[in-house]
């Protein structure tokens, strides 16, 4: 369980679920993803996915975080919401904090740009290599 304390002095309590396996299979995977990316529409969609493994507590009701109108009543603030996201993750495995960093991530980001700047230049060049044997047979 998690309790949220609002500006306000009130608390929501809010249970976080187990995902199913496959499902936090995926999940896990798609987390760097969700890093990475600028996309917003990609980075909410994630976003509610995650917080639909969680609800409100009232009583003996419980309310599952799966709409805008309930994450906004309940959660209230960004940081509600972050509070959540991560406890859902790291009840399910996914340290939010080192998660997504892979050994040699960088390292491997800047040999594929090498590799594409390499094959991109090797097009462009190849015409003015012809065009200077063509000038050298003349």
């Amino acid at each position: 369980m998690e309790i949220i304390e609002h500006a306000d002095g009130s608390k929501t309590l809010v249970k976080i679920q187990d995902i199913p396996a496959l499902e936090a299979w995926d999940l896990q995977a798609d987390y760097t993803a969700f890093c990475l990316t600028t996309d917003k529409a990609a980075r909410r969609a994630f976003t509610m996915h995650v917080l639909s493994f969680a609800t409100v507590v009232m009583e003996e009701v419980e309310l599952p975080l799966k709409t805008d109108a309930l994450i906004n009543n309940h959660l209230r603030t960004w940081t509600g919401i972050r509070q959540v996201f991560e406890a859902v993750l790291m009840r399910n495995g996914i340290n939010p904090a080192t998660h997504a960093e892979k050994p040699h991530y960088w390292s491997n980001a800047g040999s594929q740009m090498a590799v594409a700047f390499v094959a991109e230049a090797s097009q462009l060049i190849a015409p003015a290599f012809q065009m200077l044997e063509k000038k050298t047979q003349e």
